[in-house]
């Protein structure tokens, strides 16, 4: 019943927010790459060097979908839809196979989750890589390795993060063959690793096909975010450490740390690990983080909330698993109501003006939709060209490849000296200069409010 219910309340609450343009990094993660290949040919995937260097599996789908039934919004946001209903169904699944008497309020617990029920109704190619990542998990724990060699493949071709959670899936099965099933090495790797050659054949001929075209395996001279592609230095990956642990407690999130302390508390340490030992998803949890990490805290890309989706859900699912070992039905119950209830609060965990969030992971961001589009009027109104306004990420992307329309605007970047007009959000996550900069030698025009998002529309001091 209860998996029937959250897809009901998903699907009204998406029809709510099909007017929504694309948000965040899905402009240059799947609206532009998807744009280029309808325009240059669907095999047309290695990019011009300003665009992500990304596998083009989810690009080439939605290019097909836009060539079939036309290039507009509606039909990006169905494309993610499908994918979030599977989610949502694959989660049941894997709750399913708890045993536990408590599989809504478990299943609750995971789909409730800030950065996945965001994500859910976002057109974002994280759905897909998410959607994969749970069906091979699923198959993966039902020994189906024929189906799983085709799930773990699209989930390489999705990203490079998708294969680097395969990766994770891979070496997952391949503990679990030799520590849970009593497999030899060889045994486990002859048993395991079948499943993965599609996967590596097709990222391999993808990497082949770059080099040969552009000269480069991955990133070529020139890219637009090279500066975020480069080995960190020690201090950079201390901050990445702190980073990743605020990022797994963050949003609510905490929660499931406190109980999942709890649990280990009650049970003992001795028991604790002897349930990791024998716990399949516990033991692809660990494997998932291991290969993760290995590719956010040694470099200097800034990861968000997101990039640890289906960390999120496995660790809601082993904490309340572990809670249902050691607490008694009735109490058991206040803790899952408990934590769901901190875990939605997680929406709306915004902190002061110059502490950074990652606003494509928490509905709190909702309004920001709608003040965009009253900004746009109010400058039209105002006859304010809007080429003559400047904005940042988010908001300064394209129209074309936010909207879908042929709109050819697009706010220009901030430049202190030469901007006539700045809009200002507390969506940008601006460092402490610039905020300063913008309420101490500008001033405000307009203001638009709504929830806890503001969009701010600025002139210097000394315009007339």
């Amino acid at each position: 019943m209860a998996k029937y219910v959250v897809l009901v309340l998903f699907l009204v609450l998406k029809f709510f927010t099909l007017d929504n343009c694309f948000f965040w990094d899905n402009v240059a993660g799947y609206s532009m790459p998807a744009s280029y290949l309808l325009e240059h040919g669907l095999f047309s995937f290695v990019y011009p060097v300003n665009y992500v260097s990304e596998p083009p599996l989810a690009h080439m789908y939605l290019a097909v979908l836009w060539t079939l039934l036309g290039k507009n919004l509606l039909v990006a946001h169905l494309s993610v839809t499908l994918f979030s209903v599977g989610v949502i169904w694959q989660v049941w699944r894997l709750c399913e196979k708890l045993n536990t008497k408590y599989t809504s309020y478990i299943f609750l617990l995971a789909v409730l989750e800030p950065t996945l029920s965001t994500q859910l109704i976002l057109i974002s190619p994280d759905v897909i890589l998410c959607f994969f990542a749970l069906l091979s998990i699923n198959l993966l724990l039902e020994n189906k390795r024929g189906w799983l060699a085709v799930s773990a493949c699209c989930l390489g071709l999705v990203s490079i993060r998708g294969f680097v959670v395969c990766a994770g899936l891979g070496l997952g099965y391949l503990v679990i063959a030799k520590v849970i099933e009593k497999k030899s090495f060889k045994e486990a790797f002859v048993y395991v690793f079948p499943s993965f050659i599609p996967v590596l054949l097709a990222l391999g001929a993808w990497f082949l096909y770059r080099k040969l075209e552009t000269g480069y395996f991955l990133y070529q001279p020139g890219f637009e975010y090279q500066e975020h592609r480069e080995l960190a230095s020690l201090s950079h990956i201390i901050k990445n450490i702190a980073s990743l642990a605020i990022r797994m407690l963050d949003s609510g999130r905490i929660i499931v740390w406190l109980f999942l302390l709890v649990a280990i508390i009650k049970m003992g340490i001795k028991n604790f690990i002897a349930f990791v030992v024998h716990s399949r998803l516990s033991i692809i949890y660990l494997s998932v983080l291991f290969t993760m990490s290995l590719v956010t805290i040694p470099v200097t890309n800034p990861f968000g909330d997101r990039y640890f989706i289906v960390l999120y859900i496995l660790l809601a699912l082993i904490t309340a698993q572990l809670l249902s070992k050691v607490y008694e039905a009735r109490k058991i119950r206040i803790v899952f109501v408990g934590m769901l209830l901190v875990l939605v609060s997680g929406n709306f965990w915004v902190y002061s003006e110059k502490m950074s969030k990652a606003w494509d992971s928490v509905l709190c961001h909702l309004p920001c939709y709608s003040l965009r589009q009253e900004m746009i009027t109010y400058l039209e109104d105002q006859h304010i060209d809007v080429n003559d306004v400047s904005a940042s990420f988010p908001l300064n992307a394209p129209f074309a490849d936010l909207d879908i329309n042929e709109d050819k605007r697009q706010f220009t970047p901030v430049d202190w000296d030469k901007s006539r007009y700045i809009i200002y959000s507390n969506l940008y996550n601006w460092d402490d200069e610039s905020i300063n900069a913008i309420h101490s030698k500008w001033k405000l025009q307009k203001e638009l409010k709504s929830g806890l998002i503001f969009l701010r529309l600025y002139v210097p001091l000394d315009e007339k």
